[in-house]
């Protein structure tokens, strides 16, 4: 059984946190707990373990940066993605601070911002599996996009199973039962949930779906 990866989520927007809490979640291998401020952030670290820490810069009181430089004193096995609103060169003149680490700019994605918690947890390159529900499996479909690598993502329910084909970030080719190419990527799409596998590279398959992945997506909404 996959031990879950701790995830600590730090920002004082607490509608922030608790969306990109709540994105996180839907994958059931990850386990994610928020605090608004620097010394509540803190306070959880010292009685529990956690992989990773999503941190805004700029919070009153404790400060991103404050928050960072502790972490690496105290907990240095502890990951670390930066957030921030001020652009990469307030991140980059401090980045001796910080040591090794990531960083996403707002505002962002929670594609994106999945593609970089799998990328800083080190679970990219052996895959990821979990449940997900209905609109979940959408944004599966833009973390292998955002991720522009070749990929495939299983998804299965009760009977059904399909599959999606990426490659380069593109969408090149689905199968769902008799259905191929562009029907099949609208029915999965439209689950209302189910289990997933992504593992990395794409087997070598006839390209039928040939629209922008975007495009698809946009399209799937009017099916």
């Amino acid at each position: 059984m996959t031990t879950a990866k701790r995830i600590l989520i730090v920002d004082d927007e607490e509608d922030l946190a608790w969306g990109m809490s709540k994105s996180l979640s839907r994958c059931r291998n990850l386990d994610v707990r928020c605090a608004y401020d620097g010394n509540q952030a803190l306070a959880l670290m010292d009685n529990e373990r956690f992989d990773l820490v999503i941190s805004d810069l700029r919070m009153p009181g404790r400060n991103g940066f404050e928050l960072i430089r502790e972490i690496r004193e105290s907990y240095p096995a502890t990951r670390v993605i930066v957030m921030t609103a001020y652009g990469s060169e307030e991140v980059m003149e401090r980045a001796d601070d910080f040591g090794s680490f990531f960083y996403i700019e707002k505002p962002f994605d929670m594609g994106y911002l999945k593609q970089t918690v799998f990328s800083a947890l080190g679970l990219s390159q052996a895959g990821f599996e979990g449940s997900v529900q209905h609109a979940g499996i959408r944004e599966l479909v833009e973390l292998n996009c955002f991720s522009r690598k070749d990929s495939t993502l299983w998804v299965s329910r009760r009977q059904e199973s399909g599959a999606i084909y990426f490659r380069n970030g593109d969408v090149v080719h689905a199968e769902c039962g008799e259905l191929v190419g562009e029907r099949a990527f609208y029915n999965i799409l439209n689950w209302d949930g189910g289990r997933f596998k992504i593992r990395p590279g794409s087997a070598s398959i006839k390209r039928t779906i040939r629209r922008d992945w975007r495009s698809l997506l946009h399209q799937c909404q009017q099916v």
